[in-house]
């Protein structure tokens, strides 16, 4: 019964905490737009045009990205978007952005409290810091409210639970398996690139522990159990990508290592607190800079804190990047994402330290005592994350100091790239006109982008990458071709469908600006035929003379709906 106070008393702060942090961005109205935001808002967007159809499944991009039939919603996971496109249905863009934001802000609160919880035996404080060490960490706050680095944002809801599953199996109550599935599973659906960022780390501790005799074969086998679940639940992630991406000709992103910080930057702007790309915090950089005093040989964290200073080496110039750039490696495209882990590795010390702390000053002698501790590290937890959002504060105060900075519609011949500027209600679908600064042509053919020619621009200047490449400049400002010559011709977009109106004055060939995958699907005048691969490659098709009705689509390939059959069934 005190267990179930206890924690009802600790979410109930976290839910009042959350409602703290997020209602002063509500209330603004406004958003900060910029770098990756429209590359997931357009998401988000497609999504909820799709529910306002009926339809549930979103496959590709008809009324967003340019109408170019793009598959981003194939390729990287799309479920944990879902409610943000659903709030859209009951508040305005603005606030369900917001709302969505601090549904995970709360959940990950709830998420790593109940981690450590477990992880620590039941030490109700200590899980309480940890989870707002690593939720309130500068850094996660970057990926979520500050930068809308989307993906990452969701999976560092989740990473908590994959190491308390890794660390039950490995040296922990090995009959708790399936925390590991449950967190990979979790992930799996959030961002694939985190899959592979914890496989590694969890690959070093499986060393560390194999070599220390830890790791038995019962322990292995309830790896490979959870392992083997894990692949089933997330086949209708991988099944797209076996049947669609894997070998087909398609360029997710640029490749390369790029953006590579000095480690001058992790401490300065950690000393700072401001939540940016290079900053954990001054109290986790603290942790890690003093960690070897709080450790004891043979403890289970030291392990931990070693992983967790070689991560922040190799988070950072000090390690041979660019020797890597045709490495796998180069999947990584941000060393400065090996942080997040770093975040969660201090904390898990932090936390304790921190406790041992305040036990020997005294601040945990009485009731009140420990009221007072906890209230006071509330305060300063919620004064440190103003602190760190700043910035964004700042961007979104300046509105009503400069209106230049307020996005504005596009005129009808107008073509530019969204960079940044400021969204609010009314604006909010003026932006879906731009092009996105990342993302935009994600998930194209490799053979259109011509890596070597657009790639080479695509950091430095994006407008030059977009408007140099002939190809990609026609497909993303909807040029169609008949018979080589150059029209536009507005397609009617519909959930997971482009219908054209085409009027031939002869026989001959018309070159679509749509994108194409495996399980593309072409009819003309309501019959499914089949189509070429144009030379910029999207689809073309040879028509007769006359008025032609022609809509491109996609369908799913049976095995994904198998596989989510397959999910489903396992999961009852």
């Amino acid at each position: 019964m005190k267990n179930i106070k206890t924690n009802s008393i600790v979410l109930l702060i976290f839910l009042v905490i959350t409602v703290c942090m997020i209602y002063p961005l509500v209330a603004t109205g406004r958003i900060a737009a910029q770098v990756d935001w429209l590359f997931h808002a357009a998401r988000v967007e497609q999504i909820y045009r799709n529910l306002s159809e009926g339809s549930l499944f979103t496959y590709i991009a008809t009324s967003t990205f340019q109408s170019t039939g793009v598959g981003s919603f194939l390729f990287y996971p799309v479920i944990f978007i879902y409610p943000w496109a659903w709030l859209r249905f009951i508040t305005t863009p603005i606030a369900a952005y917001y709302i969505w934001v601090g549904a995970f802000m709360f959940m990950t609160f709830v998420i790593s409290y109940f981690s450590m919880l477990s992880f620590s035996k039941g030490k109700y404080l200590r899980s309480f810091i940890f989870a707002l060490l690593y939720t309130l960490a500068p850094y996660r706050l970057y990926l979520g409210p500050a930068s809308f680095v989307v993906g990452e944002y969701i999976a560092s809801t989740f990473i908590p639970l994959a190491f308390l599953g890794f660390y039950h199996i490995v040296c922990g109550d090995k009959r708790k398996w399936y925390w590991l599935t449950i967190g990979m599973t979790l992930l799996a659906y959030s961002h694939i690139l985190s899959i592979l960022l914890i496989s590694e780390i969890f690959t070093i501790l499986l060393l560390v522990a194999f070599f220390k005799g830890d790791l038995d074969l019962k322990r292995a086998k309830y790896l490979l159990i959870s392992a083997g679940v894990t692949v089933i639940l997330v086949l209708p992630v991988i099944i797209p990508l076996v049947t669609d991406y894997f070998g087909k000709g398609i360029t997710a992103t640029y490749p390369g290592v790029g953006m590579i910080q000095n480690l001058g930057e992790v401490f300065t702007t950690s000393l700072s607190n401001t939540a940016t790309s290079s900053s954990i915090g001054i109290v986790l950089l603290l942790v890690l800079l003093s960690g070897w005093k709080w450790i004891k040989q043979d403890s289970l964290e030291l392990p931990l804190y070693i992983l967790a200073i070689c991560l922040t080496l190799i988070s950072t110039a000090i390690f041979p990047w660019k020797s890597f750039n045709g490495s796998f490696l180069a999947l990584l495209q941000l060393p400065y994402r090996y942080l997040i882990y770093v975040v969660l590795l201090t904390a898990i010390l932090g936390s304790r330290v921190i406790v041992e702390l305040l036990a020997k000053y005294g601040s945990l002698k009485t009731n009140w005592r420990k009221a007072m501790t906890v209230l006071t590290v509330l305060l300063v937890s919620l004064i440190s994350y103003y602190g760190s959002i700043s910035n964004l504060s700042d961007r979104l105060a300046n509105t009503a100091k400069n209106k230049e900075m307020v996005i504005k519609p596009l005129k009808a011949d107008e073509q530019a790239i969204l960079y940044s500027g400021i969204l609010t209600d009314k604006n909010y679908q003026a932006q879906f006109n731009y092009w996105a600064q990342t993302g935009e042509v994600d998930y194209f053919p490799t053979k259109t982008l011509r890596k070597n020619h657009f790639l080479e621009y695509i950091v430095m200047d994006w407008d030059k990458a977009y408007r140099t490449n002939k190809d990609v400049y026609s497909i993303i400002s909807g040029i169609t071709r008949i018979n080589g010559q150059e029209m536009r011709i507005k397609p009617y977009a519909s959930a997971n469908a482009l219908r054209y109106q085409v009027e031939l004055t002869r026989r001959g060939k018309i070159d679509l600006p749509v994108v194409h995958y495996v399980h593309t699907v072409v009819s003309v005048d309501g019959k499914q035929v089949s189509y070429q691969n144009s030379k910029r490659n999207t689809v073309q098709l040879e028509l007769e003379k006359g008025s032609h009705t022609v809509t491109i689509g996609y369908l799913p390939s049976k095995a994904f709906f198998i596989g989510a059959v397959c999910k489903i069934k396992l999961e009852k």
